[in-house]
């Protein structure tokens, strides 16, 4: 893969150039370039789409230290300017939402519109509870690819959701072992130190002070249950009254990995809506 050196981190880079405005993506908190391969296929080729796995993730250079938002933006500066980018979309998912929204307030000039999909708030305990099956993939082998597919399928927010996306997105997740086991790539050091950091952030108070044109995209449906939902209704709502120049947009039948890997018509046109406005 291309990679672009920031901040004295090489990043694991993909791009789907375009002729219109640059968007840059930014994934959650154990994933990768990948899960916006759906929204090339939506954008591109009439918007130029950069993709990235943050540092600790994919491809990219994992550190032993330096996890935490403020030195994802950090990354995030340098690599529009390794693109030569004074002004781009940003837009991101889950904890690449809340980099994005701290991105769009640190560097606002640097920002023509921002795309939150499920994120950019404050997480709830009980929602850390639902993204256990994420976090207890990391450091363990599994036996080989088939069998850390047939586990995932298995998982109740995947449960007759399973696509091309999805599949490819957990394909790169991992590295194969010489004995043919798999292990994701994503090291749990990141993670420890990235939630440590995260507890101690309050994303609500940065929502007033956002500047530029702001889409919100909400998936209702919960992940291991109905309503272990990452963003409720009601924090969208108030999300959505304190970012001036914003609008929510909630993608029915979606939960928070199918709002961005499943297609949706719904996002696509709101997308679309979006990007056109003037």
């Amino acid at each position: 893969m291309p990679r672009a050196t920031v901040n004295g981190v090489s990043l694991a880079v993909s791009e789907w150039p375009g002729k219109g405005p640059a968007i840059v993506c930014i994934h959650g908190l154990t994933a990768n370039h990948t899960c916006w391969t759906s929204m090339a296929d939506v954008l591109a080729p009439d918007y130029r789409l950069i993709a990235y796995d943050l540092r600790g993730r994919g491809d990219s250079d994992k550190p032993e230290k330096g996890y935490s938002l403020e030195i994802h933006c950090q990354d995030l500066a340098a690599l529009l300017d390794h693109f030569g980018l004074k002004k781009a979309v940003v837009m991101g998912h889950s904890l690449g939402a809340a980099i994005a929204l701290r991105f769009a307030v640190g560097f606002p000039r640097r920002v023509f519109k921002l795309i939150l999909v499920d994120g950019g708030i404050d997480v709830r305990a009980e929602v850390l509870d639902s993204l256990a099956p994420a976090l207890s993939r990391l450091g363990v082998d599994f036996p080989s690819m088939a069998a850390f597919l047939e586990r995932l399928k298995g998982l109740p927010m995947f449960a007759g959701r399973w696509n091309d996306h999805l599949e490819r997105y957990f394909r790169y997740d991992v590295e194969v072992l010489p004995s043919g086991a798999v292990r994701s790539k994503v090291v749990k050091h990141a993670i420890e130190e990235e939630l440590a950091n995260l507890a101690r952030e309050r994303l609500w108070v940065h929502h007033h002070q956002v500047k530029c044109p702001t889409l919100i995209l909400r998936a209702p449906e919960g992940l291991l249950t109905a309503t272990d939902c990452l963003m409720t209704q009601e924090e969208a709502e108030a999300m959505v009254r304190a970012i001036p120049r914003s609008k929510l947009v909630v993608v029915p039948k979606t939960n928070h990995y199918t709002v961005l890997m499943g297609q949706n018509p719904k996002v696509k046109a709101a997308l679309r809506a979006f990007l056109n406005a003037r």
